[in-house]
């Protein structure tokens, strides 16, 4: 009996348990937490829980905001902005609102804190549901990447020496670094995937993450960013590696032959004769038995709007920089033209909690073979360790 009870408590804790539902799940328990029914949060969480699918214990967890030592604080904080929608005023602000809101029968009063508190609670809620939420998505993510593979000692040392070269950095290039080389499965696949000794060539290197990563390991990397800022920061860690990054325009840029050619969520930023354009001149570069790895969301059935839409709000506020609005293809599309210039493709999906819909395509040129350890029995995301610590 009590094993099966913990079998049953243990399914709850775990139903809806991706990084995503967590986010929301803390979201709609802060906003329940928010409301003054008192006595009753529970059973509101639950089965707005079982209603919108997400997950009954964390959607509890986070109602219990409102536990005593806060209560009084948060159902000001609500009462204080909802009567700041509803009437324009707060009930707080002067003595003079005081006095008209003491003026008022008890009842009237009663109603109007009610209504006030039942306005602001999905605002003052929502707000510290995002905090929490975000917190927990992070960990959550963290935790189901790690989950993978231990990385070996190597790969970790490799990753901390990448990260200590931006240390000097602002801390959003920081950031940007530990968690994206955390959170994107496609640095650690393509740091396993390059073979030993390979001349590498990164096309839209960013700040240099993946490039400097593969210095680290003993690569020769050439590698080119549009956005001099970038190319100088990751010019900057890249010291004392064999990783020259500069400031080109890919579209014209002569590509020197190389056994790996990266475009790692390039494409999208070209309009499709230029992508073809681009791959075609990558291909003629490449030597026998290299390969060109293509990541890119795919825009298909089994692609994910979510991260289209990050990526144009990316561009949007000036994260990234591009000319004109992405072109995202379907992933068949692109591995057509990979094999229309005479590549061998493999296909690999690669989505992280960050990027769902993601897959990374391997052209690989007919000759020596080149080993590819992407694909083992299962997705990558199932099959490979992540690293420790995740933009270009």
């Amino acid at each position: 009996m009590i094993a099966r009870l913990r079998a049953f408590v243990g399914r709850i804790a775990r139903e809806h348990g991706s990084p995503a539902r967590l986010f929301w799940a803390c979201v709609l328990g802060a906003i329940v937490g928010s409301t003054p029914f008192f006595g009753l949060h529970f059973f509101i969480a639950v089965g707005l829980a079982m209603l919108f699918r997400l997950n009954r214990v964390a959607v509890y967890a986070a109602a219990n905001i409102s536990i005593p030592p806060l209560a009084p604080f948060l159902g000001a904080a609500c009462v204080e902005v909802g009567a700041r929608l509803t009437t324009g005023h707060g009930y707080g602000a002067t003595l003079a609102q005081l006095r008209e809101a003491s003026s008022l029968r008890p009842w009237s009063l009663a109603s109007s804190f009610f209504t006030a508190w039942l306005v602001g609670a999905p605002i003052v809620g929502g707000a510290i549901g995002v905090v929490i939420g975000a917190a927990v998505y992070l960990l959550a993510a963290r935790r189901r990447a790690d989950a993978v593979a231990p990385l070996s000692p190597d790969e970790r040392a490799i990753v901390t020496r990448m990260l200590a070269r931006f240390r000097d950095e602002k801390p959003s290039v920081r950031s940007f670094a530990r968690w994206k080389t955390r959170l994107d499965p496609v640095y650690r696949s393509i740091l396993r995937a390059v073979p030993n000794g390979a001349r590498v060539v990164d096309l839209g290197a960013g700040l240099g993450v993946l490039a400097i990563l593969l210095g680290e390991r003993g690569h020769s990397v050439v590698a080119v960013e549009w956005d001099a800022g970038k190319a100088a920061a990751g010019t900057r860690a890249a010291r004392g590696l064999p990783v020259e990054i500069s400031t080109h325009d890919v579209r014209s840029w002569e590509i020197p032959s190389a056994d790996a050619i990266l475009l790692v969520d390039v494409l999208h930023y070209l309009n499709v004769d230029a992508q073809r354009e681009l791959l075609g001149r990558a291909a003629e570069a490449l030597n026998d038995g290299g390969v060109i790895y293509v990541r890119e969301s795919d825009r298909g059935p089994d692609g994910s709007s979510w991260t289209r839409t990050i990526e144009r709000l990316s561009l949007a506020i000036g994260v990234h920089r591009n000319e004109g609005k992405p072109t995202f293809r379907r992933i068949d599309d692109l591995a057509e033209d990979l094999r229309a210039l005479g590549l061998e493709v493999e296909r690999t999906p690669l989505a992280g909690p960050l990027h769902p819909g993601n897959v990374l395509l391997r052209g690989l040129r007919r000759g020596d073979p080149v080993p590819s350890p992407l694909v083992s029995g299962g997705p990558v995301e199932n099959s490979l360790p992540a690293l420790e610590v995740a933009s270009r």
